[in-house]
């Protein structure tokens, strides 16, 4: 009996240590090292984000549930872009992401109130693509990433990582720990395409792009400053 009931406690003290390393904070979904990033998201409110005033609108309907974000189109399917009150300028930022198919979203990098920015794709829907570098109001599509798709994980969390650096900047990308865009921006007419700070951002797009319901959800978003 003393053996089983050792047994037993050595069984349940090792699925509580799986369960530990899974809500770990310090350790990605992807298994990389979160070390030395901090927080944007408290798991609990919307405090130290707001909607984009400008751009898209106010659209969009943001809610926190089970310690993540999760933004659906209102209800005349309005999309909208949540984004942080602190601005960046060269950082690297790490969220998880589970999206309904399909949906149209993606994560910002130095938007500007106008939505001037860089995007990495998550256009989880026919012809979308997902990891691919998208600059609203600076040119459109700068990479594309046809095979994107094949690294995401439907109805799961994926790790979405990404480190912009510099001016113009250095951009680079990884889905669940694979590395899908190394990216060198140049000067557009001897002008730097974006603003070298800016706001982090997510969003639901508008339009016929999202099945009406459908929904994004985004946990763990950290980031990591870096210096020029």
């Amino acid at each position: 009996m003393k053996k089983n009931h050792i047994l037993a406690l050595c069984i349940m003290m090792s699925l509580f240590s799986i369960s530990f390393l899974k809500e770990d904070e310090n350790i990605a979904l992807d298994g990389m090292s979160l070390e030395g990033f901090t927080p944007l998201f408290d798991g609990q409110s919307l405090e130290g984000w707001h909607r984009l005033s400008d751009g898209q609108g106010e659209g969009g309907l943001w809610v926190v549930a089970d310690r993540a974000i999760v933004g659906a189109q209102g209800p005349n399917g309005e999309g909208g872009i949540l984004i942080t009150q602190t601005l960046y300028s060269h950082y690297e930022v790490y969220m998880e992401i589970k999206a309904d198919y399909p949906i149209d979203s993606g994560l910002f990098l130095r938007i500007q109130p106008e939505i001037l920015s860089y995007q990495v794709t998550i256009d989880y829907r026919p012809e979308g693509e997902i990891g691919g570098i998208y600059s609203p109001g600076g040119g459109g599509f700068l990479v594309h990433t046809p095979n994107g798709k094949d690294l995401w994980k439907a109805e799961e969390f994926n790790a979405v990582r990404a480190r912009i650096k510099g001016q113009p900047p250095h951009i680079e990308a990884w889905i669940n720990g694979t590395k899908v865009v190394d990216f060198q921006d140049s000067l557009v007419d001897g002008k730097f395409r974006v603003p070298t700070e800016g706001a982090v951002g997510i969003q639901v797009h508008p339009g016929g792009s999202v099945e009406k319901g459908n929904k994004v959800t985004c946990r763990k978003i950290m980031i990591k400053n870096l210096t020029n």
